[in-house]
């Protein structure tokens, strides 16, 4: 009977045995930065072979050499012949068997295939190995003449040949060089050195993959075993508002709310302005009412629809529109034209670029959709803070359209994070506020250009006027960055 093999093959914690051509293979799910057997942090030293010479002084010879003949002096030359191979043989396998072990501080190897392993003297261990693709914490490094190993547990060791080393743990980012510029650095097995190459130029920007935290310093892979620390860079804005303000990100802000909302009364926006141009209803208020309501009830019945009086993606689409129309005019957030390395003055200019955008197209009450929309005042200043990085959330694009949120001018109003200042020290990128004089109510925003200008939706369109133009009572002016 022919006796079958067992091989181990370790990918983190040990799973169900599989029976294949006669060979047991132990197959595991693969667990990121796990030691096969024991851990590396829990092992005991590696007990590394001591090469050992020793060098014995012959007392015992006559101190005068005899005569000999030619006979006896063939037989000396071939004895020291032979030992002077013995002696070069011993000393080729000694330097062969010199063994050194090199701490590896926070190491990390990637298999690139199955891989067979080692014991401290480097013989084979044939029924063991690793799964190919799998990370594997190690601590040491293992010498052998010239040839390396990394522990991977107690007592095994992977061939640095079949496994990639790095340090740290995988993590991707962005990395800005702060205001004097980034040394750059190699790591090697137990430290970091200075590459000596030429600074990193202040606030320029890096990508990272890896992160590594040594003795109280991170440090941030930027290219192949390339590394730039905390102490010269920081994943922190150039710019942002002090605590208590609304925030500012350098990552394109997502929708926070589900896009594709039903149409009912009281809502709202631009996907309302459309179902009302559809039925011939003017848009002088956009608002989904009774009226609307009932024109939505007969075409239902017309095509077969549930007749609820309610617009959903169907019934949309019974009007002709795209379902991707549906899902977009609620999905959109203005792309982000500011980055970690934007000033103040960069964040301003965006919200203002973004506005502008919007100009001429009409005013829409609840809209705060896409630049070939309209859009109402509050609606202008939520897509022009999205593309500075500021969220104002829960204010939002979709919230704007929901029933009772027309007046978000007031929600901007009574929102701490904008903090108030005097009028007299309005500036470009400023929020100026405005009241129903009849009321003291506030109904307006705009955008400031300059003390006396700005960007503003108003009936019926998104223009640029005086801040004396007859909007109602000046309330006062609230400031997006500090």
């Amino acid at each position: 009977m022919k006796k079958s093999t067992g091989i181990f093959l370790y990918s983190g914690l040990l799973s169900a045995a599989l029976f294949v051509g006669g060979q047991n293979i132990v197959h595991a799910d693969a667990t990121n930065t796990t030691t096969a057997s024991e851990t590396a942090t829990q092992t005991a030293p590696v007990e590394a072979p001591t090469a050992v010479t020793n060098a014995t002084a012959n007392t015992d010879a006559d101190a005068t050499a005899a005569p000999t003949t030619d006979a006896q002096a063939d037989n000396t030359s071939a004895d020291t012949t032979t030992q002077a191979t013995a002696d070069t043989t011993t000393a080729n396998s000694t330097q062969d068997s010199q063994t050194s072990v090199t701490p590896i501080k926070n190491g990390v190897v990637t298999t690139n295939k199955v891989t067979y392993l080692v014991d401290k003297e480097g013989k084979s261990i044939t029924n063991r190995a690793l799964m190919a693709n799998t990370d594997w914490i190690t601590d040491k490094q293992l010498s052998i003449g010239a040839q390396k190993y990394d522990r991977v547990s107690t007592y095994e060791y992977a061939d640095a040949n079949d496994v990639k080393l790095s340090y740290g743990y995988a993590d991707k980012g962005s990395i800005r060089v702060t205001n004097n510029g980034a040394p750059q650095y190699n790591r090697g097995l137990a430290d970091y050195t200075y590459t000596g190459a030429q600074n990193l130029a202040a606030n320029s920007m890096w990508k990272y993959n890896r992160k590594d935290e040594f003795n109280g310093v991170t440090y941030y892979q930027i290219a192949n075993n390339l590394w730039i620390n905390s102490n010269d860079a920081t994943t922190a804005p150039a710019y942002q508002n002090p605590s208590g303000w609304l925030q500012i990100q350098d990552t394109q802000i997502k929708q926070s709310e589900t896009p594709g909302y039903d149409l009912y009364n009281g809502v709202e926006g631009i996907k309302t302005w459309l179902v009302r141009r559809y039925f011939g209803y003017s848009n002088a208020h956009t608002i989904y009412d009774g009226n609307v309501a009932n024109s939505v009830r007969g075409l239902q019945s017309r095509v077969g629809l549930p007749v609820t009086g309610t617009v959903n993606l169907a019934t949309w689409q019974a009007m002709g529109f795209s379902e991707q129309s549906w899902y977009d005019f609620d999905a959109y957030v203005a792309p982000l034209q500011t980055n970690a390395t934007s000033t103040r003055s960069d964040h301003i200019e965006a919200m203002i670029n973004q506005a502008y955008k919007y100009l001429g197209q009409p005013w829409i009450s609840g809209a705060a959709s896409m630049p070939g929309y309209g859009v109402d005042c509050s609606g202008l200043v939520t897509q022009a803070l999205y593309a500075s990085g500021v969220d104002s959330a829960p204010i939002s694009n979709i919230q704007h359209a929901s029933p009772g949120h027309e007046w978000n001018s007031r929600d901007y109003w009574a929102d701490g994070r904008l903090p108030q200042i005097s009028f007299n020290s309005r500036q470009r990128g400023d929020l100026i506020f405005f009241a129903d004089p009849s009321t003291g109510v506030v109904w307006h925003v705009g955008i400031l250009l300059d003390p006396h200008t700005m960007i503003e939706s108003w009936p019926y369109a998104v223009q640029v006027h005086s801040i004396y133009s007859g909007r109602g009572t000046i309330v006062g002016v609230k400031r997006v960055f500090h």
